[in-house]
């Protein structure tokens, strides 16, 4: 019996284990992998190492203190996850249970891809799917930027501030507040295209042109950076009966990182926080770790 359960060991669930070891608690991390997506980010070719915030640096400290720990972390996926009173039961891909007083999610929301030629071969390398964190690289550089929901018109405002030039294409069957679309449209450097679906990226060592199918013909554009941003999946699916997590899949936290259920927490992307950083996902888990921590002594849970 474990005082806490940590799923998933990105930056949330990572800095939710720092506070667990420094309270001294009982805790078992379950993740396939250790750092989540914070183990890939999108390299340009003439991009400068201090140009990029170094929060990864962090989440790599993380990371190796929970290595050191070996009896507190396993790669091991969960399969699912009930209640009974005030215990937790989690049952893992590989078959183990597990039992818990308080339980944090920090499964974080996976990438959708579009598999299109030349897309794995060049993710990281000028192609990435997350452009929020790199918006201050690409100041006079051409973008390319493709989406189904707001977040892809949230990102053509960003990057038009700083870019010589952005290029949005809107996905067929998308779903877009129409006034954002008229207000991005209006941007000077903008071009939105509405119709039209991506063949192939093309490139040399790096991401250069991008090759899409519009109602006039094929076209070619070539670009610095390209961005792949349809609406993140959420990993929440081992929730369904345990929170009501709407048809967004995202789970609902209260003020403190505490779903519906009491002992239950979520923090990160999975949460549906709005920003993909891994700085406020840092802060989350820190926060659901801490009130997670409250919670095991309000109801006199902690096992040491």
């Amino acid at each position: 019996m474990h005082d806490m359960i940590i799923v998933g060991a990105g930056p949330a669930g990572l800095a939710a284990a720092m506070y667990a070891t420094r309270k001294r608690l009982d805790y078992l991390v379950l993740s396939r992998d250790l750092g989540g997506k914070s183990n890939y980010s999108i390299k340009l070719p003439d991009m400068e190492e201090h140009q990029v915030i170094r929060a990864r640096e962090l989440v790599t400290v993380y990371k190796s203190r929970l290595e050191y720990l070996r009896h507190s972390y396993r790669l091991d996926g969960v399969q699912s996850i009930s209640r009974n009173g005030k215990t937790f039961t989690i049952t893992t891909e590989k078959g183990a249970t597990e039992e818990a007083s308080t339980v944090i999610v920090a499964t974080g929301a996976r990438n959708r891809r579009l598999d299109v030629h030349g897309e794995g071969k060049y993710l990281s390398r000028a192609l990435g799917y997350s452009s929020i964190s790199y918006s201050h690289l690409f100041t006079g550089k051409r973008v390319f930027l493709t989406g189904d929901t707001d977040r892809v018109l949230n990102s053509a405002v960003e990057m038009s501030i700083h870019s010589e030039s952005v290029t949005l294409l809107l996905m067929q069957g998308g779903s877009y507040t129409e006034s954002l679309v008229k207000y991005v449209t209006g941007l000077e450097h903008v071009e939105v295209i509405a119709d039209g679906a991506i063949k192939e990226f093309r490139g040399d060592d790096f991401a250069e042109e991008v090759v899409i199918d519009t109602p006039a013909g094929e076209r070619v554009i070539r670009a610095d950076g390209f961005f792949v941003e349809p609406e993140p999946v959420p990993n929440s699916s081992f929730l369904e009966g345990v929170v009501d997590l709407g048809n967004s899949g995202y789970v609902p936290v209260d003020a403190v990182n505490m779903t519906s259920v009491p002992g239950l927490f979520a923090a990160g992307d999975v949460t549906g926080n709005a920003f993909e950083q891994i700085l406020v996902a840092l802060g989350e888990g820190a926060k659901a770790g801490l009130s997670a921590y409250r919670y095991l002594l309000q109801n006199g849970l902690r096992t040491g």
